[in-house]
């Protein structure tokens, strides 16, 4: 049965400074009749009339949208080059930085590694703060049977969830990104980034940060 559906839609700051360009984008995702959209207060208040199934066509439109508007902000941000060295005097320990670049780049920031450090668009103290998380896990893996790639992934997953190593194996297991060989030693099936991204989704991100 048809009825009236609202959604509250927070604008990020990207869309704020061009109101008309979010609405525009929005307008083409958006379908019912008839559809009304207010504005006020930094965010966008959306009233489409229909059923479950326009609801949730309503509500990925909205999704997507926001984090086009949201990748763009990303994109937009100055990077900064923190150097290695400050990095791992933060860790207290030599850190994979491959690991860190990973843990901001599914934060939404922009990451990479380079020559100097790491060159990225997050805050110099939210860097810091996974990188001593990271030297803490690192320091605590230090008599895991596991390939240098293992402890990759253990490490980027645990910095993202908070997940103990033993809940990382079993999702890395069921997930079918980890094997172990005969001697118990843990692997990684595939690429571990990818494989990393599976288990932080399984486990569910909003651990440590």
């Amino acid at each position: 049965m048809a009825r009236k559906r609202v959604f509250i839609v927070k604008l990020p700051p990207l869309a704020l400074q061009d109101i008309d360009k979010f609405m525009e984008r929005l307008s083409k995702h958006l379908i019912g009749d008839p559809v009304l959209i207010k504005y006020k207060n930094g965010a966008l208040r959306v009233e489409v009339y229909g059923g479950d199934v326009l609801a949730r066509k309503t509500r990925i439109g909205i999704k997507k949208v926001l984090e086009e508007f949201t990748q763009r902000e990303v994109r937009g941000r100055s990077l900064r080059v923190i150097p290695a060295r400050s990095i791992y005097r933060e860790a207290g320990v030599a850190i994979p930085l491959d690991v860190l670049e990973l843990v901001l780049r599914i934060n939404g920031y922009e990451a990479r590694v380079t020559e100097e450090g790491l060159e990225s668009s997050a805050p110099v103290d939210e860097v810091f703060v996974y990188a001593g998380e990271i030297g803490r896990l690192l320091e605590s893996l230090s008599t895991l049977e596991a390939s240098r790639t293992a402890k990759k992934l253990f490490l980027a997953v645990a910095s993202l969830t908070g997940a103990s190593p033993l809940e990382i194996i079993d999702a890395g297991f069921n997930l079918d990104v980890l094997e172990e060989d005969d001697e118990g030693k843990l692997f990684v099936r595939g690429d571990w980034r990818e494989a990393v991204k599976k288990v932080v989704s399984e486990l569910g991100k909003g651990g440590f940060g």
